[in-house]
C-alpha cells in the first residue's frame, strides 16, 4: 500500500484533461492520499462541468481525504446565481455555461453540481498547512475571515511579513493559488501553487500543477502542448 501523501492543486479553470494526467503522473491513490483543491475549478478552460462532476464525485466517495475550496470564480458564480452581478460571464462564465449545457444530462444534475459549488468553504487546515485560495489577513481571526479574501492579490498577501503569517497559523505554511507564477514559490511561510492554467496571456506558459507537499515535488501539465514534466520544490526562503 502506498504511503499517504498530502497533494494540492488549484486554479484548474476547466482543465479536466490536465487534472487527470497530473493525478496519473503522481500515482494518486484516493484511498490513502489526501487531496486539497484550492478553488477556481471552473471558467475559461474547455471542461468546467467535467472538473466539477469529477471532484464532487471524488469528494462524496472519500469525504475524509478530499477537500475542495471555493475561489473567486466560484464567488462570481454565486453573485450570478443570486442576480447580483453578471461579471462572471465576461471572466470565463460563458465558457463554463457552455460546458454545463453540453455535459450535464438534465437540469437536476446541473443544479446539484452548481449548488455544491456554492457551498464550498473558503479555508481548510490540518496539522501542517493552512489552505486558502488567495491568502488571508493575519491580524484577523483565522476562522473569522471575510469572503473578500478570495480576491486577495499576491502583493497584498505578501506585504505581510512571513513572521506575522506564521504567528497567525501557529507555524504552519499557507498553501494557496490565485496569482499565476512561473514556478512553485515558497518564502518560508507561503507556497503559491498557481502556474496559470487558462489565464489570459501567452499560451505557451499556461500550466496546471499538482503539488506533492509530502514528497517535495510537483508535476506540471502544459495546457498548450499537453506535456507533463516533474519538478522539485525549493524549500528555501525567497
Amino acid at each position: 500500500m502506498n504511503e499517504p501523501r498530502k497533494l494540492f492543486v488549484t486554479d484548474i479553470h476547466g482543465e479536466y484533461r490536465g487534472l487527470i494526467e497530473l493525478l496519473r503522473e503522481m500515482d494518486y491513490d484516493a484511498f490513502t492520499d489526501r487531496l486539497t483543491v484550492g478553488g477556481d475549478l471552473i471558467d475559461r478552460g474547455p471542461d468546467s462541468a467535467l472538473v466539477v462532476r469529477y471532484l464532487r464525485t471524488l469528494q462524496r466517495m472519500h469525504p475524509d481525504r478530499v477537500t475542495v475550496l471555493a475561489g473567486n470564480h466560484e464567488e462570481m458564480l454565486r453573485w450570478y446565481r443570486a442576480d447580483k452581478s453578471n461579471i462572471w460571464l465576461i471572466h470565463g462564465g460563458a465558457e463554463a455555461l457552455a460546458s454545463f449545457e453540453r455535459t450535464f444530462e438534465d437540469d437536476e444534475e446541473s443544479r446539484e453540481n452548481l449548488d455544491w459549488l456554492l457551498t464550498l468553504p473558503i479555508m481548510a487546515e490540518d496539522d501542517e498547512y493552512v489552505y486558502t485560495h488567495a491568502g488571508f489577513i493575519p491580524d484577523q481571526p483565522l476562522h473569522g475571515q471575510s469572503r473578500d479574501i478570495l480576491w486577495m492579490s499576491e502583493n497584498e498577501f505578501y506585504d505581510y511579513p512571513p513572521e506575522s503569517v506564521l504567528q497567525a497559523t501557529d507555524g504552519r505554511t499557507v498553501v494557496h493559488g490565485h496569482t499565476p507564477c512561473e514556478f512553485i514559490c515558497f518564502d518560508g511561510a507561503r507556497l503559491n501553487c498557481d502556474l496559470g492554467s487558462h489565464t489570459y496571456g501567452i499560451e505557451e506558459s499556461r500550466s496546471l500543477s499538482l503539488v506533492d507537499l509530502t514528497g517535495g515535488e510537483y508535476a506540471v501539465y502544459n495546457c498548450g502542448s499537453g506535456k507533463v514534466t516533474r519538478r522539485q520544490l525549493t524549500w528555501q526562503k525567497g
